[in-house]
């Protein structure tokens, strides 16, 4: 770098730094992005004395006339500040402490005073050839994007489901699998470029779930028909398809190839009664080899995904439904390693460049968001969060652009009896035409109901009256995500569950003037419920590392603290009508459970047929408990446990119910109401790096 009339020479690292910081010389550049781009893998617990080394040498030059400062920004960052010099300080000229470079060429330039100009402009061009080499070798070998992806713009919109987004390896293409609504499903190649998407098959049967190859010559996928369920394998440029293995018995879902183009790794299952596996099909012929080895009586391992250097392969490994994390194998480690430890549906994952980052989508935060998992061990960070679910994300080579799915997904009310050939009967009265709505819950009296609808563009909590079928807004709420309401017992006050950047807390809204309150404040709180006799709120909370019902008294008083009433796991419970027993669920096995409303004590199993994916399905009557069952492999269903029979009572089957729908029962208990997905469309968006302009 010049200073003065000097060349001041910096070692890698240090100029390393002074070009990261240099790409967006105002914005601030994340501390373990700084030293992972820099050093490698070890990041800042490895290189931190470096790292500050580096920056403590470039703040000392910068000090000499202070018109540019490298400072500290929230978020462990920094960022360059640039502004006039300070009064009273100056450039040095030669130092002989400071180590410089002075070639005989330049030396004679420096030393006549006419070419000096000339020469800081030489030196100059030389720094930004050096910037561009070396942004050019540390895009392609260790980039890490740490930042938020902004900038979302739609790239496929066709009328039906645009789904699972895969790039090419040179980045320019996309490729996707369209579905119409008479369930049809073909594949399509879309340019980034903006030119029109061609179809890339044709003819019977749905085909999903692409794989572009390393190579870029192939492209997997799986063809599903009315019996047979295959993985095929096609040329990018088009053509017939090739058979290369199975996948049948709920074997579909995202495939990843490894490097060059020698094997397909894909989930498979050889029967029902066993546990998805992650397994590779050899290319030439076909040869099937298991990757991973989950444990009997799991759902299994689904949706691999390999890193750029073939070198680390993640997966989803599913202990129950809606009970899921990310999973690594290193190529030479015996282990699978757990990443993320939430126990919540993943719904698409995919590596960045430098293979120690994943972008990750789930309901962490309540709708399905984006969020980076740092493979170091560091907590997940939001990178995008919308008004609509986001699913599969897909991150091209170069790392800087980010293409997802879009689920805008439409509901309607319904009303179902246990007869189990009740297909439902819509309360068309009761619902938005073009809106996502859901966790409806009844007042105590059965003339009011509230529920949470997104038809402003934002969620926000709604009053039906039952009698005139009309709704009024209750919240004017800045959450990101609401959900399970419920009424207290006098129908004065609702409790919910707020989402701000993925951090869950517990609120409360005054019914007669709408003023809002929150009564949690630790990011870790949701699923509330009012006790029978009203002077108290239960609630799930992972306050202290593991989810567990808690008790807290109402109104809220600050002098008597919240009471952990489960050791074993908790996420949502209800007292019975008569106050004496607590009902609950938990959010990492099936199963509805029951136990005496004190803290301690001993906990029965009702039902194992409760999913955690239904934590917020199920209601208590005086005579029987409502909720949803499902299977891996059928449509949920409606059930009720009977507390004489000591039994389930099963009714119909479900096929459009929203997973998050809610239940609440009808007065006379002889119905429940249930959100049912009316209309869904899908469609693919571009998102680019925040500090990015195209």
């Amino acid at each position: 770098m010049t200073r003065a009339d000097r060349i001041q020479t910096l070692d890698a690292q240090t100029l390393s730094i002074l070009m990261i910081l240099g790409e967006r010389p105002l914005q601030p550049v994340n501390r373990d992005e700084l030293a992972t781009r820099v050093f490698g893998r070890g990041g800042v617990e490895e290189y931190g004395d470096k790292l500050r080394a580096c920056l403590s040498f470039l703040r000392r030059v910068f000090s000499e006339d202070g018109s540019v400062r490298i400072v500290n920004a929230r978020g462990d960052c920094y960022q360059f500040e640039i502004g006039e010099p300070v009064s009273g300080r100056g450039l040095r000229a030669n130092d002989s402490d400071v180590l410089m470079l002075m070639p005989s060429g330049i030396n004679h330039w420096l030393n006549r005073a006419r070419h000096r100009l000339r020469a800081i402009s030489i030196a100059s061009a030389i720094v930004v050839l050096l910037i561009i080499g070396l942004a050019v070798l540390v895009g392609k070998s260790t980039r890490v994007t740490f930042d938020p992806f902004l900038n979302n713009v739609p790239l496929v919109t066709e009328q039906g489901q645009n789904l699972s987004p895969q790039f090419s390896p040179n980045g320019q293409q996309i490729v996707y699998s369209h579905r119409e609504a008479d369930g049809s499903e073909t594949l399509w190649i879309k340019p980034l470029s903006g030119a029109a998407a061609h179809a890339l098959t044709h003819g019977p049967g749905r085909d999903a779930f692409p794989a572009w190859s390393k190579t870029g010559a192939l492209i997997a996928f799986q063809r599903r028909s009315k019996t047979d369920c295959d993985v095929l394998v096609i040329n990018a440029t088009g053509g017939e398809p090739r058979r290369l293995g199975d996948c049948e018995f709920g074997g579909e879902g995202p495939m990843t190839w490894l490097p060059e183009d020698k094997a397909l790794i894909v989930t498979h299952r050889t029967a029902w009664s066993l546990p998805t596996q992650i397994i590779s099909f050899a290319q030439g012929d076909g040869k099937m080899t298991g990757v991973s080895n989950p444990a009997s009586g799991m759902p299994g391992d689904q949706a691999p995904t390999l890193s750029a250097d073939g070198r680390r392969l993640a997966f989803v490994r599913s202990k129950a439904l809606g009970v899921s994390d990310l999973t690594l194998l290193e190529q030479d480690g015996a282990q699978a390693k757990t990443v993320t430890h939430d126990a919540l549906p993943i719904h698409g994952a995919t590596w960045e460049p430098a293979g120690i980052s994943m972008l990750i989508a789930s309901a962490r935060g309540g709708r399905d968001a984006l969020w980076r998992s740092r493979l170091d061990g560091g907590r997940l960070e939001l990178a995008l969060s919308l008004s609509d679910a986001l699913r599969s994300p897909t991150v091209s080579p170069d790392g800087r652009t980010l293409v997802y799915e879009r689920w805008r997904i439409t509901s309607e009310w319904v009303e179902h009896t246990m007869n189990e050939s009740d297909h439902g009967h819509v309360l068309t009265a009761m619902a938005s035409a073009h809106a996502l709505e859901r966790g409806a819950q009844r007042s105590e009296d059965g003339k009011r109901w509230v529920f949470v609808s997104n038809r402003g563009g934002q969620d926000q909590l709604w009053i039906g009256d039952i009698t005139t079928a009309t709704v009024t807004p209750l919240t004017h709420s800045d959450a990101d995500y609401l959900e399970t309401p419920r009424w207290s017992r006098d129908g004065k006050t609702v409790i919910y569950t707020a989402g701000h950047q993925g951090q869950l807390d517990i609120w409360s809204v005054d019914v007669a003037s709408g003023h809002e309150q929150a009564l949690t404040h630790d990011g870790k709180s949701k699923a509330p419920s009012f006790s029978r006799d009203g002077h108290s709120i239960y609630m799930g909370s992972s306050r202290n590392g593991h989810w567990q019902i808690w008790r807290q008294p109402w109104p809220q008083d600050d002098k008597q603290k919240p009471e952990q009433i489960t050791q074993t796991g908790g996420l949502a419970a209800i007292e019975s009508t008569d106050g004496s027993l607590l009902y609950y669920v938990r959010h990492d096995r099936k199963g509805l459970w029951q136990r005496n409303r004190s803290a301690g004590g001993d906990e029965s199993l009702l039902s194992s047929e409760l999913a955690p994916l239904d934590w917020r399905n199920w209601d208590v009557a005086a005579d029987a408990i409502w909720f949803v069952a499902r299977k891996e492999d059928s449509d949920p269903v409606l059930v009720r446990y009977s507390f004489s029979e000591g039994r389930l009572l099963r009714g119909p089957t479900l096929p459009q119910l929203l997973p998050d729908s809610g239940l609440t029962l009808t007065p006379d208990h002889s119905a429940v109401w249930l959100a049912d997905v009316a209309s869904t469309q899908v469609d693919l968006e571009r998102a680019t790096l925040s500090h990015m302009t195209r």
